[in-house]
């Protein structure tokens, strides 16, 4: 609704006593207040096909080598690099199972299947300790597994929207793994987080749309601390969850970010070895580091192109010596940074 007044007319309204508001002293942003400036040590990749190059890199995962595992989500392939960029390997193309646009038969009449070691945009990537691979593509709806060398194990999930089959997914966006070899997947489409065992059989799942706890709107990124508790991106809520190991919602604590609910606005995160939690603002182009009892400690980036700086920050890892690892997925990119002081 409009309303319109005459200017003369709001000049005698103003002769009769309106007065302009009284000026308000705005609260310090605690967001700037925990900003830090860490340098850059490394950063490579540029938009392309070739190996090293990336076409919208999104999920990353430091292997127990300490090699990188990148998820090139538009390329639809995984790359393997050093822990200072050099590109080590690739493996997989595009093969959309909905339409069978791309898919190939891998070892022609052998045991592997039409798009076994294929994807349709990749999201998420986690490493086990013996090596093993785990890849979300999130949309031919499904789990695949691999060994280091990219040679494809195995695969489970298909498409489905659903509240409780033990089976289907729906654009599933990270995984996770804990001790005990329990893989913990975000079915986010599915507004839940699926619990599977390394040979992809069915355990547990939680959550369902809704603010409660335990409850998700979006969860995105997730990951497990020492101590065997779970922390999820829970996006459009607005707020981190922690649960035990027993999915038991332990704390959550709100985030002053995710305020969009576009598809590019997917965070993820990740725990340090000192268990600070490190989750990413994509469309406020930050990441922001946590105590894992939720206390505000840092805060770094900004919108820009240079080595400090986000186009659209979306995976991140931290590796056994505090070397932080952020794909900037818009801007084509991983960049390296120096340890939080």
């Amino acid at each position: 609704m409009y309303l319109y007044v005459r200017k003369d007319v709001a000049q005698q309204l103003w002769d009769y006593g309106a007065a302009p508001p009284q000026a308000i002293e705005l609260l310090p942003d605690p967001m700037a207040q925990a900003r830090v400036d860490l340098g850059a040590e490394q950063v490579w990749g540029t938009v392309g096909t070739e190996p090293g190059l990336f076409n919208h890199p999104r999920g990353i995962a430091i292997g127990p080598e300490g090699n990188l595992y990148v998820v090139d989500t538009d390329n639809h392939r995984v790359q393997i690099f050093d822990p200072d960029g050099s590109f080590l390997r690739e493996w997989g193309s595009n093969c959309n199972l909905a339409t069978g646009t791309g898919c190939t038969d891998p070892d022609g009449d052998g045991p592997l299947a039409l798009g076994d070691g294929q994807f349709q945009e990749p999201w998420g990537i986690t490493v086990s300790d013996n090596g093993r691979v785990y890849v979300t593509d999130t949309w031919n709806h499904r789990i695949q597994v691999f060994d280091s060398a990219g040679t494809f194990q195995d695969k489970w999930g298909t498409y489905g929207q659903t509240d409780d089959a033990t089976s289907l997914l729906y654009g599933p966006r990270d995984i996770a793994i804990d001790d005990s070899g329990r893989m913990f997947v975000t079915d986010t489409g599915n507004k839940r987080i699926m619990v599977f065992a390394q040979n992809g059989g069915y355990l547990d799942q939680w959550g369902g749309g809704g603010v409660l706890a335990g409850q998700f709107e979006e969860p995105v990124g997730i990951d497990v601390d020492a101590e065997g508790n779970i922390y999820v991106a829970d996006t459009w809520n607005q707020r981190v969850q922690v649960f035990d190991s027993d999915l038991v919602p332990l704390r959550e604590w709100p985030v002053e970010a995710w305020y969009g609910d576009s598809v590019l606005n997917k965070p993820y995160l990740a725990l340090d070895d000192e268990g600070r939690v490190y989750i990413t603002d994509p469309e406020g182009y930050l990441v922001i580091v946590y105590s894992n009892e939720g206390d505000l400690l840092a805060t770094f980036g900004q919108f820009g192109y240079d080595e400090a700086s986000f186009t659209l920050p979306t995976g991140i890892d931290v590796d056994a010596e505090g070397y932080i690892y952020v794909t900037d997925t818009d801007g084509q990119r991983v960049i390296k940074f120096e340890p939080l002081p």
